[in-house]
């Protein structure tokens, strides 16, 4: 299934879900990267779109999601904003929670700790050992909320709490157990190559206010595609 046809031939325009005058918290379309760059020229991002917006040139992304990932990202309007949130990232203070399917039955909660290491120029991460050069841990929790099958593979819906945000984290990681994520034809998935794309949503994400010191808590519901009949989704 191709990328538009994932979308339904929409244009791949966030949500905005929340907004003030020092941060955006919005909810990506797949198939959106989140920023652009010379070696994806004229290729629709998030950056880009948020400038025009914005009607202006500064815009302060948090973090990121891989261009077919959906869900929730925080942006920062203001440059103090943006130290103060990314500071925060780093201390582990922003709660970013996921759902994606994995290819497979699982009925215990899952918690892993890998060493990763990426190639940029290949923008392709593996597992690797603690002592490699440029290793980083990689931790994450996971709890199984449902179940279902896609053209008879069975597939465990996990939500992952993440310990560390490192890129492709939950890909690779899920991957090196043997559990792919639906329709990861980059990180192992041979059975469910037809789905479109990794199913993996970027569901709640919690944080502190940079100015207002307030707790902020926000939910995006996954896209049609995480919740199609097709899965013949079951709870435990």
């Amino acid at each position: 299934m191709s990328m538009s046809k994932l979308n339904n031939g929409k244009k791949l325009t966030p949500t905005i879900l929340f907004e003030d005058t020092h941060l955006i918290v919005l909810s990506k379309p797949a198939g959106l990267l989140s920023q652009g760059g010379p070696d994806k020229p004229n290729l629709p991002n998030l950056v880009d779109w948020l400038r025009s917006y914005l009607g202006r040139h500064y815009v302060g992304l948090i973090h990121r999601l891989d261009r077919n990932t959906s869900g929730i990202m925080l942006v920062a309007k203001r440059t103090k904003s943006a130290a103060r949130l990314s500071q925060a990232l780093q201390r582990g203070e922003i709660s970013r929670t996921y759902l994606g399917w994995v290819e497979g039955r699982i009925t215990k909660p899952p918690q892993w700790q890998h060493y990763l290491v990426k190639d940029e120029q290949k923008n392709l991460v593996s597992i690797t050992s603690e002592s490699s050069p440029n290793a980083k841990l990689a931790s994450l929790k996971a709890d199984p909320i449902a179940y279902g099958t896609w053209q008879g593979i069975d597939l465990t819906l996990l939500e992952f709490n993440l310990d560390t945000g490192r890129s492709h984290q939950i890909r690779v990681q899920c991957a090196h157990e043997g559990l792919p994520l639906l329709g990861d034809t980059k990180y192992g998935s041979g059975k469910t190559t037809d789905f479109g794309r990794p199913a993996l949503h970027s569901y709640r994400l919690s944080f502190r206010h940079p100015v207002l010191k307030n707790i902020m808590a926000f939910c995006a519901e996954p896209p049609a595609d995480m919740k199609t009949p097709s899965l013949k989704i079951s709870r435990p």
